[in-house]
């Protein structure tokens, strides 16, 4: 009601994970997050090992990964969000980043290795937009700012384990490990897109 003070965090928190669509996206935001940032966490290492790369080739990668990202924020997402809507969009952006990450992950070459992290970029700017957009979609205007505070304290936490997480696959298990992981995990996150997808649809009917 009009005039009501604001749920305390935990009820907030609560409230949220009570929807659906909102407690998917929290998940798939976890998940996608938390590997790209593992991703980034041991990118030099692992291309120093596997190609033999130094700062500078590290830095025209990541100069090419910032490049793509504002081109395609700045002018695909939206055009791709309109013609499909947010929902099938989510989900070709997932599918884009696994692709992209098991393409790093089978690299030969470092050819390889620089489109998979094309396709990777290009995945991650058409899913990070939509996972915002389908917050707010589904949370009424009135708790909006507070819901996506609470995606934005879910991201942080995946920022600070995905890299502890990659740090151990990259040094126990092996250099590529980390995105292999990622690949693994975009397939129930994959399956979270496509319900809320649903549910969506369901909703503007």
């Amino acid at each position: 009601p009009a005039g009501a003070p604001p749920p305390a965090r935990g009820g907030a928190l609560k409230q949220a994970l009570a929807d659906p669509v909102t407690a998917r996206v929290f998940l798939i935001s976890f998940i996608t997050i938390s590997g790209f940032a593992g991703i980034e966490a041991t990118y030099g290492l692992w291309t120093e090992v596997k190609f033999g790369w130094g700062p500078r080739e590290i830095g025209w990668a990541f100069m090419l990964a910032g490049l793509i990202g504002a081109i395609c924020q700045a002018s695909a997402t939206g055009w791709l969000v309109r013609r499909y809507g947010e929902g099938r969009v989510l989900m070709a952006g997932l599918i884009f980043i696994g692709l992209g990450t098991l393409a790093q992950f089978t690299a030969a070459s470092w050819h390889m290795a620089a489109l998979g992290l094309a396709i990777v970029v290009f995945g991650q700017s058409i899913t990070f937009p939509n996972l915002v957009a389908l917050i707010s979609m589904a949370t009424p205007p009135e708790r909006q700012g507070e819901v996506l505070g609470l995606n934005m304290s879910n991201s942080a936490l995946a920022r600070i384990g995905g890299p502890v997480l990659a740090g151990q696959l990259f040094s126990l298990v092996a250099p590529g490990a980390p995105f292999l992981l990622t690949a693994v995990l975009i397939l129930p996150a994959l399956l979270l897109a496509w319900q809320v997808s649903a549910r969506v649809r369901d909703r503007s009917a």
